[in-house]
């Protein structure tokens, strides 16, 4: 009888986690007190008060686990425009702009930009339609 081989994984150094990892994450940043339906949805949300934006925000764009950084508008807004270019130059994390809905009944946005994420990726357009 031959003995069972350990998997590689088992076998194999810890590694960072790279472009196409599987373990690369989704975070999410709020304001104060929009979190909790994240949160109760799975997500890993920072909430970020005013004046906090770039500092939490650089910090999020440095961290090698982060693979997708949603970031409510508000607080994108206050974020320097020079920090969010060598992110997008740099590829990873995908930055991907939200707003929430502030009233009952309304949509939240971000369609045209993921649309656009997607046409450049893919080089193709793709329309996005909302479900009622």
């Amino acid at each position: 009888m031959t003995p069972a081989r350990p998997s590689p994984e088992a076998t194999s150094p810890a590694k960072a986690p790279s472009a196409a990892s599987p373990e690369a994450t989704l975070r999410m940043v709020v304001r104060p007190g929009d979190a909790l339906g994240l949160r109760l949805a799975g997500a890993r949300v920072e909430e970020v008060a005013p004046g906090e934006e770039a500092a939490r925000v650089r910090a999020l764009l440095s961290d090698a686990t982060v693979g997708v950084l949603a970031v409510e508008t508000s607080v994108l807004a206050a974020v320097p425009e020079p920090m969010l270019r060598r992110a997008a130059e740099r590829g990873l994390p995908v930055v991907l702009p939200f707003s929430l809905p502030r009233r009952l009944g309304e949509a939240a946005g971000g369609r045209e930009y993921v649309a656009a994420l997607i046409r450049r990726a893919i080089g193709y357009h793709v329309k996005l339609e909302e479900r009622r």
